[in-house]
């Protein structure tokens, strides 16, 4: 039961579910091993509540490529539409990017591939290539030593700070060499982001800082430093 007969890809997410474009949006199958158990079962469309209105994701929009990210996270190419960057479960729409807004060459979205060491996701419009470095990597399987970069952190930067080499999901904690914390957040795949900043929302002082990262289960930790230079 698709929402529509012309189907333009098939993706196989990070749960195993399959997730369709069409030229009527998106449909999912949940379960896709039910295939094998000799009944019929049908793909889902995303129901979206906008107050007190609903309606299915993209349901306007050919979709023409989906991707998935080190996060689980889906990359949609429409056709008109540019591209959307959609949260692990589809129901939040996390970037928008088209012509108007982003350095795309066209609207029209002709296929989607993503690095997963680095997160950096190649965008293929009518008009040509053009990549964008995503905040989420494949996580690794056995955390061995992360990759902070820049390290150390000089005065004259003030860009995000990249955390790779975790777990899925993992959770990061950055504390002083005191261990007062300083900043907390998980992963998006295998990499966490940090702005430099406290909680304060204050540029982090000169010094040694230390990021402990483990797993969901708290089997897998690891320690890591990043230096602060003014």
């Amino acid at each position: 039961n698709l929402p529509s007969v012309h189907t333009y890809c098939l993706e196989e997410d990070r749960n195993g579910e399959i997730w369709v474009g069409t030229d009527n949006g998106i449909t999912v199958f949940y379960d896709p091993g039910a295939v094998f158990s000799g009944y019929n079962f049908d793909a889902q469309q995303i129901l979206i509540t906008e107050g007190d209105y609903g309606q299915y994701l993209l349901s306007e929009e050919r979709v023409k490529c989906i991707s998935i990210d080190g996060a689980n996270r889906k990359w949609v190419g429409t056709e008109k539409s540019g591209v959307f960057l959609l949260s692990e479960d589809g129901t939040e729409e996390i970037l928008h990017f088209t012509k108007n807004n982003s350095p795309l060459f066209s609207d029209n979205i002709v296929n989607i591939v993503i690095n997963p060491e680095n997160g950096e996701v190649f965008i293929g419009t009518e008009n040509g290539l053009i990549s964008y470095r995503s905040n989420a990597t494949e996580g690794v399987a056995t955390q061995n030593s992360a990759k902070v970069f820049p390290n150390p952190v000089k005065e004259t930067y003030n860009g995000p700070i990249a955390i790779s080499g975790l777990v899925t999901d993992a959770n990061v904690k950055i504390t002083d060499i005191s261990g007062n914390l300083v900043f907390e957040t998980f992963a998006n795949g295998g990499q966490a982001i940090w702005n430099g900043k406290n909680k304060n929302g204050e540029r982090s002082s000169t010094g040694v800082y230390l990021v402990f990262s483990t797993d969901l289960y708290g089997e897998q930790k690891m320690v890591s430093k990043i230096l602060f230079i003014h």
